[in-house]
């Protein structure tokens, strides 16, 4: 049975840059014969422990999500050097014990293995990459080491088109090579 990844773009605009890593790399993955799903949290309540149970149905959704996924890939633009907070709100959410009592992250984190990729403009997405990376790890799950950060070029941003290039593509091919070798390890 193939393996299940499910990827996260944490970026909610509809014509965002870094869709297009997403979509390059579920495409080699899906050449490979494994499972792609995208999670799509935009309706997702800000967290607040009012509401944590039962939880929302969307939070429950999501939940339901990443228990099928054998690995999750993060692709995310760089807000002010860290997070977007879309993006940090689903993590809030799915580190959050599900039963009351309960306390720790949940099985279906505990362990995972993530990817982080994405793209922003000199950083490289090199900040928020990095906050990432301490981020899961406190959430009990596993950063993948390799990281695939992309330079945008000033022509995106004022055109609002973004292609990756030779030298993006061979990047993230690294990337999707290592990550297949710790996933099937």
């Amino acid at each position: 049975m193939a393996k299940n990844i499910a990827f996260v773009n944490g970026s909610l605009r509809k014509g965002s840059f870094n869709q297009n890593i997403v979509e390059y790399v579920k495409s080699k993955l899906e050449a490979k014969g494994y499972s792609v799903t995208q999670l799509n949290f935009s309706n997702l309540p800000l967290f607040n422990q009012d509401i944590e149970f039962p939880a929302p149905e969307s939070v429950a959704a999501i939940r339901e999500e990443l228990k099928k996924a054998d690995a999750l890939w993060i692709v995310t633009p760089e807000y002010n050097g860290s997070v977007p907070g879309p993006l940090k709100n689903m993590l809030d959410w799915i580190s959050r014990p599900v039963e009351i009592g309960v306390f720790g992250a949940p099985d279906f984190v505990k362990g995972k293995l993530v990817a982080i990729s994405g793209a922003a403009g000199s950083s490289k997405a090199a900040y928020v990459m990095e906050e990432l990376k301490g981020l899961l790890g406190r959430m009990a799950m596993n950063p993948l080491e390799q990281l695939a950060g992309i330079a945008l070029t000033m022509e995106a941003f004022q055109t609002g088109k973004f292609t990756l290039s030779d030298a993006d593509k061979e990047l993230l091919d690294t990337q999707i090579e290592k990550f297949l070798e710790a996933l099937n390890s």
